[in-house]
């Protein structure tokens, strides 16, 4: 476990939540809300059109039909679309922001969801991780400050990849603020195990025989215990 400074420790709802022994939690990587627009302006224009259909349209189109039921046939159909586009928002909306990154002091972790039953989430260490890209096309993407950030390993399939990040350069910049101090406190330990005194003997001197060539005592197990 690698020794960084000391910071108050960011709350997050982790669901691989395997921490090790003085780790903890740096930030948490969720989307931008421009990400979400398109879909309630979709929303918004589909509720004004089947408004503008059951109050307008079809009572001009039909002007020789008793008001009164189609009023109440209008209001009927457009509760039930006004219901089903109302649940459909509700699902993108839990499927959107249901994905995001998690950083701690020695891994990431990302929880992709897919539809509202399908959610995957997958972990990998700081120190497989060895390339971190963040990226921002177009104008409204600088304009909002929003991009995708994506990390790579040496495997084929380990790819995170997340949209509609937001601030996606000052995020990479933290993940590799912290894959260097984990390597810095990975260097520690391995120089702390080397000079330790449990773990380390010094080789005993050479014995001379009487024939003048120099032999070695290799430590026993026991030794190396001692």
């Amino acid at each position: 476990m690698n020794p960084q400074a000391e910071q108050q420790e960011v709350k997050v709802n982790n669901p691989l939540n395997s921490m090790q022994v003085g780790e903890r939690n740096i930030c948490e990587v969720r989307r931008h809300p421009f990400g979400m627009l398109v879909t309630y302006i979709s929303a918004g224009v589909l509720l004004v059109v089947a408004a503008l259909v059951a109050f307008v349209i079809i009572p001009i189109a039909l002007p020789n039909t008793d008001k009164s039921q189609l009023a109440g046939f209008g209001a009927l159909g457009f509760m039930v679309f006004a219901l089903l586009v109302v649940g459909f928002v509700f699902v993108a909306n839990k499927v959107y922001w249901g994905n995001r990154w998690i950083l701690t002091t020695d891994s990431l972790t990302q929880i992709r969801q897919t539809s509202l039953f399908d959610k995957q989430s997958s972990q990998l260490s700081l120190g497989n991780l060895e390339d971190v890209t963040a990226s921002q096309d177009g104008i409204l993407a600088h304009m909002f400050k929003f991009g995708a950030l994506r990390v790579e390993t040496a495997g084929e399939r380990s790819k995170f990849v997340l949209t509609y990040c937001p601030n996606p350069t000052s995020y990479a910049q933290q993940i590799l603020s912290a894959r260097e101090q984990f390597e810095q406190g990975r260097r520690n330990d391995d120089q702390r195990l080397y000079r330790g005194e449990d773990t380390y003997t010094e080789p005993a001197a050479p014995n001379l025989n009487t024939e003048g060539t120099a032999s070695y005592e290799v430590p026993t197990d026991d030794d190396l215990q001692k």
